[in-house]
């Protein structure tokens, strides 16, 4: 490429492909790339491939069919925006950074103190995208399966990284018992997360967001302020890259 831009040009591989040496599908391959990767295009269309950078480092030729743009215009990433495969449905993201910084500290606040007290919480899931959120919120409705949420895209405070599932972990593996052994332990995460400023909704035991927050805000893009560049760069990446319905946020300021 004759010009270098000012930010690197992000393309996310939309189907399972390989990485070759050339332009072509006659062209060695040199590695598989999987669906969701990102990859930093570096050299020019030809023929209809692009020559793009794994993130390892790797370089060769991958199908332009297949590759999906990123943000136009978007800064180099300062977090793991762009590495976290927001897109895949299935997979949960449990990195408190992604939180906003409102409710970040409150949840790990409310998990050291049950840790402390002997009750073994953990975060099951923090900010979750809206193609996960939508994705939940199809089953039992235009997809089978039971209902796992009430609420579409943009309407779960977990988008904003306001809210968290906390569950527990019992012998290793995640466990939401919560018979008479342990019902206990369900009553003492609603009150460690009240007294540190979080509310539980009905129904959703193991769900606890930010107290004093209106979604209809949150919608507008007035979320609470003294953010971060990890949750600020996520934030801003969702939104910008969500391509579904209902339109995403427009943050303020």
């Amino acid at each position: 490429m004759s010009d270098s831009p000012p930010f690197p040009a992000l393309y996310r591989v939309a189907a399972a492909t390989e990485l070759r040496s050339g332009p072509g599908p006659d062209q060695s391959p040199l590695r598989g790339l999987s669906a969701d990767q990102v990859v930093t295009l570096v050299g020019s269309a030809e023929g209809g491939w692009l020559e793009v950078e794994t993130g390892s480092g790797q370089r060769g030729f991958a199908p332009a069919g297949l590759l999906k743009r990123q943000v136009t215009g978007a800064k180099p990433p300062s977090s793991t925006a762009e590495v976290f495969p927001w897109r895949n449905v299935e997979r949960l993201n449990r990195d408190p950074k992604m939180l906003h910084p409102a409710f970040r500290n409150k949840a790990l606040r409310t998990v050291a103190r049950l840790n402390a007290e002997g009750f073994p919480f953990g975060i099951y899931e923090g900010m979750r995208s809206p193609w996960r959120q939508t994705h939940l919120y199809a089953s039992g409705r235009s997809r089978t399966g039971r209902i796992l949420t009430p609420v579409p895209a943009w309407s779960s405070l977990h988008q904003y990284g306001l809210a968290a599932d906390f569950v527990l972990v019992l012998q290793g593996r995640w466990s939401w018992d919560d018979d008479e052994a342990h019902g206990h332990m369900w009553d003492r995460l609603e009150a460690v997360g009240a007294d540190e400023g979080l509310v539980s909704k009905p129904g959703e035991r193991p769900h606890l967001q930010l107290a004093d927050v209106e979604l209809a805000d949150l919608q507008a893009g007035r979320l609470p302020p003294n953010t971060d560049p990890a949750w600020t760069t996520t934030f801003r990446w969702l939104a910008e890259s969500w391509d579904g319905k209902p339109a995403a946020p427009i943050l303020k300021g």
